[in-house]
């Protein structure tokens, strides 16, 4: 466990009693005692310094220390733009490798959503609700097993017809974002450098499901602002393509300083 993940937000607290499980861990497999510190991250994205205070395996006590008294003990990381994941439903286990993925890759969100050719269907709110529950708890773990400074949430599963909405509500108005949507065919008018030659802007980033997208959603996401993206070479697979866009995208922002597009 490289960092902590706190429930709530903890912006006002200096001292949390942790769950039974957890003490256990820090103290029995981490093997952890009274003064020793480590990094934590809340719900809501505060981060802090942690200091067990009480050693004691069925609750122990840390002191919390917000992260601007222990900026020295967190890694910094470079100036850009927010970035989102939209991912079209996988088969089988493949979303939970995704997620686990997208936030080692720091995505800021990630929004499932079902499209046409989606083999999984969530069909009602309690489907939607249960899975969404457990796609919280991989993010979670994720989250403490990588150290990223980046706090991922997981969003409800979206229908191409309330992306949009979504997006907006969780900081990536289609007006207002750089929507890039990666496709299996060549039908992109720019190169990725070029669609994010621009001033940095919130990022969303679309990829399919394992049949892909089709053409009426295609042209459906166009509408809505999505500039096409195309590689040339093999087809990848919906969860490699995840983390190959993830990790192109971010390339591209932390290193937008040290390139220019040719004329």
């Amino acid at each position: 466990m490289r960092q902590l993940v706190l429930p709530g937000d903890r912006a006002g607290d200096r001292r949390f009693v942790l769950d039974e499980k957890t003490s256990r861990y820090l103290l029995r497999v981490l093997r952890m005692g009274r003064g020793d510190s480590f990094s934590a991250l809340d719900e809501a994205g505060n981060r802090f310094l942690c200091t067990i205070e009480d050693a004691s395996a069925a609750a122990a006590i840390v002191e919390l220390a917000p992260e601007k008294d222990s900026a020295a003990y967190m890694p910094s990381i470079p100036s850009m733009a927010r970035i989102a994941l939209v991912q079209g439903l996988p088969k089988g286990p493949k979303m939970d490798l995704i997620l686990r993925q997208a936030v080692e890759a720091g995505a800021a969100a990630v929004f499932p959503l079902q499209t046409r050719n989606c083999v999984v269907r969530e069909r009602n709110e309690k489907d939607i609700a249960e899975k969404l529950e457990r796609r919280r708890k991989i993010v979670r773990e994720a989250l403490q097993q990588s150290g990223s400074m980046v706090r991922t949430k997981i969003l409800p599963t979206a229908s191409i017809d309330t992306l949009a909405q979504a997006l907006g509500d969780e900081g990536f108005p289609p007006e207002n974002s750089l929507l890039l949507m990666f496709h299996e065919l060549p039908i992109a008018e720019k190169s990725l450098h070029e669609c994010c030659a621009g001033d940095p802007l919130p990022t969303v980033v679309l990829i399919g499901p394992e049949g892909g997208f089709a053409p009426e959603e295609t042209e459906a996401f166009r509408a809505m602002g999505f500039q096409a993206v195309h590689f040339e070479g093999t087809i990848l697979r919906t969860e490699t393509a995840a983390l190959f866009a993830l990790a192109a995208v971010k390339t591209i922002m932390t290193e937008r300083t040290s390139w220019t597009l040719s004329k």
